[in-house]
């Protein structure tokens, strides 16, 4: 967040920057509300930018192998434009690449992401068949069947996106 805050700063100092040097080049031909005009246009413009791509780029930060399971969009009054276009608060992506299929149970690791807020990587175990889920946090055995066996399972429904993105895009068929 101060990264940002300080690259919104740098970007509208830097379109001041380039609006002065317009000023003397043309020996003030600009009007004088030119150059905060142009330093305010940059930063919301950079502002809304970074909003929009934010779900993009933590995906790419995840690796190509991470999917989207589910992606919160969000209407926000202190953002009129979002009305238009809802943006991204928060999503939940599997990591494809560590996917384990166990007979009709998916295991996998889910990344809970928020914008603002510190991600989660939970361990969970998505049974395709009993449409169920299981976090597993505290590892109850040995193996990953005893694990599965005594996990704490939580009735999600055939529709859940979370469940369907395990099952329909990471198992093995």
């Amino acid at each position: 967040m101060l990264l940002e805050f300080i690259a919104t700063l740098s970007l509208g100092a830097g379109a001041a920057g380039i609006i002065l040097l317009v000023q003397k080049l043309t020996r003030g031909a600009l009007p004088r509300w030119a150059m905060p005009a142009a330093a305010g246009l940059a930063m919301f413009t950079f502002a809304v930018w970074s909003e929009y791509s934010w779900s993009a780029r933590s995906m790419d930060a995840l690796g190509p192998e991470a999917i989207v399971a589910s992606e919160v969009k969000q209407k926000q009054i202190w953002r009129p434009w979002t009305f238009f276009a809802p943006v991204t608060t928060r999503l939940i992506a599997l990591d494809g690449s560590g996917a384990v299929d166990m007979d009709g149970t998916v295991v996998v690791d889910m990344y809970l992401l928020s914008r603002w807020q510190d991600g989660a990587v939970v361990p969970a175990a998505f049974d395709c068949l009993l449409n169920r889920r299981a976090d597993l946090f505290e590892a109850r055995g040995d193996d990953i069947a005893t694990t599965l066996h005594s996990a704490d399972w939580l009735a999600v429904g055939a529709s859940d996106p979370v469940l369907r993105a395990a099952c329909d895009r990471l198992r093995l068929n």
